[in-house]
């Protein structure tokens, strides 16, 4: 039964075969222009030019006549078209690389419906060791339908992979219902990151090195949490409790070379890779002004944004409707309404004290759940990232059986996933809906970090998985 639903969910996870409904595609237009031409052309734009190249491109080609404003990526504010000077954005290019640039602009142009809302997007963020390795990939590949459709469907390829070395550490069962869960996440669903270029690397090797940690292969487990950390960077908080479990096994005299493994492992991939970007002075440029945009992204607030920080400025912010009905938060409101500098790192603190004694009566492996509500405190990433909500259904399996508290746990989980559909039913408003979102994970934490503790009161003796085993071995007798 668990298969055949995860076979439904596969199904279910692309619209059924309607792809992005609107237009009917496999690849989301919107995105893909942003990690291709971003990540293609990255040595020529660097993290802030792409906008102003597209728009000279596009101005020589005929197109985006009407458009009148662009964000500019040095400062997030609009910029009048007319300040740019399109002799000096050439200049950046090659004449190949410019003809390329404008060729591969032809693709996307006529696919993508709304232009002057995409050059008031945010750029291209990838941290500069994935949009590196990115460019790599891409930077020879001229943009067809064909190699773009190739190209955005190496996720499909990787979480695959994945999840074939999830099933070998923790079997059929615990593999159908994790795939299912994350084929059918309401924040990773297949429209807003489907058919994107290469946006599951990181949780695909968040997997791998949960599976790797479980069949006691710490080198590999390092490597696997290790590249999700330089992909994504806030995948560190995960090594959190790894590492408190590391310092309590040093002080109680018990040796587990796996964790210690897995640990220098990532530490070792992250430390190698900052290093070589630090020492080419081109990357270390690129890192520069990387960690700038980045924390002037990080200075805005983002109706899509999913953590406590984030529910904090839209439960306090005042709410204005539009004549047509519609809600917004002024920015200048949403800026009033964070919260101050202190409060999260406190927060943060606080809930790690709280889930200490969890985090120390828990196994390695199953002490990286306890990070998954931590960056709900800590950080307020997009809601797309809210695809490591998959480790709370994989990680209490053991030897093909979970504590009852745990699945009812996941019955509640899979429950505000599908309320969550069930709000957008009622309303398509990204807003209302994501706020709605928010206060619904932030009271699932909550409820979950008390069954935790309703867990850690029972007796030890009556551990299922122990019990499963005990009457597996007297029937085998």
């Amino acid at each position: 039964m668990a298969i055949a639903l995860a076979v439904a969910a596969a199904l279910a996870y692309p619209n059924f075969g309607f792809f992005h409904v609107h237009y009917k595609s496999p690849i989301h237009w919107h995105e893909a222009f942003h990690y291709f031409m971003g990540a293609k052309y990255l040595p020529e734009l660097g993290y802030t030019r792409l906008y102003e190249a597209t728009w000279a491109a596009g101005r020589e080609m005929g197109a985006f006549a009407p458009i009148r404003q662009i964000r500019d990526l040095t400062t997030y504010a609009p910029r009048d078209v007319a300040s740019i000077d399109p002799a000096s954005v050439r200049a950046r290019f090659a004449p190949a690389r410019w003809q390329a640039f404008k060729k591969d602009l032809l693709v996307f142009g006529p696919r993508n419906e709304d232009w002057a809302r995409l050059f008031f997007d945010h750029g291209y963020n990838d941290p500069p060791p994935r949009a590196l390795a990115l460019h790599l990939l891409v930077r020879w590949v001229p943009a067809t339908p064909l190699s773009l459709g190739l190209l955005t469907s190496l996720d499909y390829v990787i979480v695959l992979a994945a999840f074939w070395a999830v099933r070998r550490a923790f079997g059929d069962l615990a593999t159908a219902l994790a795939f299912t869960f994350l084929a059918l996440s309401f924040f990773a669903r297949f429209d807003f990151i489907g058919g994107a270029l290469v946006r599951w690397d990181w949780i695909a090797a968040l997997l791998a090195g949960v599976a790797a940690l479980a069949r006691g292969a710490g080198a590999a487990a390092g490597l696997g949490f290790g590249y999700a950390v330089v992909a994504r960077i806030f995948p560190a908080l995960f090594l959190l409790p790894l590492g408190i479990k590391w310092v309590q096994a040093r002080l109680t005299g018990t040796r587990d070379p796996a964790l210690s493994r897995c640990l220098a492992a990532a530490a070792a991939l992250v430390l190698a890779v900052t290093l070589a970007l630090v020492a080419v002075p081109r990357t270390r440029e690129l890192s520069e002004e990387f960690a700038a945009k980045i924390r002037l992204h990080n200075a805005g607030t983002y109706s899509n944004n999913i953590g406590l920080g984030s529910l904090i400025v839209f439960h306090t912010a005042l709410w204005v409707e539009h004549p047509d009905g519609s809600l917004f938060v002024p920015p200048a409101a949403a800026l009033a309404a964070r919260p101050a500098s202190w409060v999260l790192p406190t927060l943060s603190a606080i809930y790690l004290l709280v889930a200490l004694p969890l985090i120390l009566r828990a196994r390695p492996l199953e002490s990286v759940m306890y990070a998954v509500p931590l960056v709900f405190f800590a950080l307020s990433p997009s809601g797309y990232y809210y695809s490591f909500l998959v480790l709370l259904v994989l990680l209490p399996w053991r030897d093909g059986a979970a504590d009852p508290v745990r699945l009812v746990s996941m019955a509640l989980l899979t429950f505000v996933g599908a309320a969550g559909f069930a709000f957008e039913l009622g309303s398509g408003e990204l807003l209302p809906l994501f706020y709605k979102a928010d206060i619904q994970l932030g009271l699932f934490f909550l409820f979950w970090l008390l069954f935790e503790y309703v867990r850690l009161a029972a007796p030890v003796g009556r551990s299922p998985s122990v019990s499963a085993t005990t009457a597996s071995t007297t029937r085998g007798a």
